[in-house]
């Protein structure tokens, strides 16, 4: 790829988007994360409009979730081996099938459990494999003094669902068309990194999963980070699938209303992660990170507390603000750390942590419904967040010194 001669003295961001193929990828990223966050919001939301009972909530984020765990690992180790522009351009048009497909079953009146299920389970398929491959692609695409930049332009917001469930997952399967037809356009370095040593010895993805693990596990840096990448991926998994049942079903709220919580949250994101893709040069990364990780589980318990909607709102955005930072420098951090040809792996190691512990989520909120509310269940839950990344931050003085 031709690049422009990046001027030191220049915002970081518009140096960034002054690369014509950046711009593509961060169009197409942006695009693809918007589907992973909405789409998991719509469909707990089609959950509740199945039935009322925890148990259908916790089916649906099962089907979402358990993806993550099958597929969030090979997909990592494809990257790593295969063309990952391919990968995105050939998923995506399969994730724009299970949107289109829910569409039509809900516009039909035709959607059921069952069918819910598959479809879930085929879109959560889908954001399992972009999501690692995405990731991996970025040094590809910007010199690598810039990735902190690159990362912080990455985070992008969330999307206010204005529309019905058939009409809104129509839309969805557009903008992931979108996406797909922007990274068709992307032009790669000619310089990406070629099949690692390890592809080349031996063809089985097992083998290749299991040197990244190896390789995270010999790196005490990656060890902390993804290990508090587990306790967030609980917590986020929990949020997701218990917010829009707090909101539906305690503090009265509509659709509109439900995810205009989300959008406060993704608006603080969206303004600590520009502020922090300004800055050509942050000392301290790993400091900074534990600080941010150390508000994600006071945020949780927080918002089980409140019953005001404007101060849940007031909440919101304070808190996305926190993990606009907190994401922006854990995945600073991670590409810091690990060697070019084992990105892939290593992120799609922190991809199945992220994300992948839906389902556990699911499980665990389903058996402590037994004794709790939803509220509770959410307190409970970002208790542990909160002791677990305290206990770890608090021990790991490397990370927080290093960088």
């Amino acid at each position: 790829m031709t690049e422009k001669a990046l001027d030191v003295e220049k915002n970081p961001i518009r140096e960034i988007l002054a690369l014509r193929d950046y711009r593509l990828f961060w169009g197409a990223q942006l695009l693809i994360t918007l589907i992973q966050g909405i789409s998991r919001f719509a469909f707990v939301w089609l959950a509740l409009e199945i039935s009322t009972s925890a148990t259908v909530v916790a089916l649906l984020g099962l089907s979402l979730g358990i993806p993550g765990l099958l597929f969030s690992l090979p997909a990592g180790a494809a990257a790593d081996r295969l063309d990952k522009q391919k990968i995105i351009i050939y998923i995506s048009l399969l994730g724009v099938f299970f949107l289109g497909m829910t569409s039509a079953l809900i516009q039909y009146d035709i959607i059921n459990l069952p069918l819910a299920l598959i479809v879930a389970f085929g879109t959560g398929s889908v954001i399992s494999i972009l999501i690692p491959v995405l990731q991996a692609m970025i040094p590809q695409l910007v010199p690598a003094d810039r990735l902190m930049s690159a990362v912080g332009a990455l985070i992008g917001g969330g999307a206010i669902k204005l529309f019905g469930l058939a009409a809104a997952f129509g839309l969805f399967a557009i903008i992931m068309l979108l996406g797909s037809i922007l990274i068709w356009f992307v032009k790669l370095s000619t310089s990406q990194p070629a099949t690692s040593i390890e592809s080349k010895q031996n063809n089985s993805l097992v083998n290749d999963i299991a040197t990244g693990l190896k390789y995270v596990s010999l790196h005490p840096q990656l060890r902390i980070l993804i290990s508090i990448g587990i306790l967030m991926g609980f917590g986020i998994g929990s949020y997701s699938l218990l917010l829009p049942e707090i909101a539906k079903n305690e503090l009265l709220l509509d659709s509109f209303e439900t995810s205009s919580l989300l959008a406060f949250f993704s608006t603080g994101m969206i303004i600590t992660s520009v502020f922090i893709a300004s800055k050509s040069n942050i000392s301290r990364k790993g400091l900074i990170f534990a600080i941010a990780a150390n508000c994600f589980g006071p945020g949780l318990i927080i918002i089980g507390f409140l019953s005001n909607y404007l101060l849940i709102l007031t909440v919101m955005i304070i808190w996305g603000g926190c993990g606009g930072v907190m994401l922006t420098m854990q995945r600073t951090l991670l590409y810091n750390y690990t060697s070019e040809h084992m990105q892939g792996r290593v992120f799609a190691l922190f991809s199945l942590v992220l994300h992948g512990f839906l389902p556990i989520a699911a499980i665990f909120i389903g058996i402590s419904r037994i004794w709790l509310n939803p509220t509770n269940t959410l307190i409970v839950i970002g208790t542990i967040a909160l002791i677990g990344i305290l206990v770890i931050t608090t021990r790991a003085s490397s990370l927080r010194q290093g960088i």
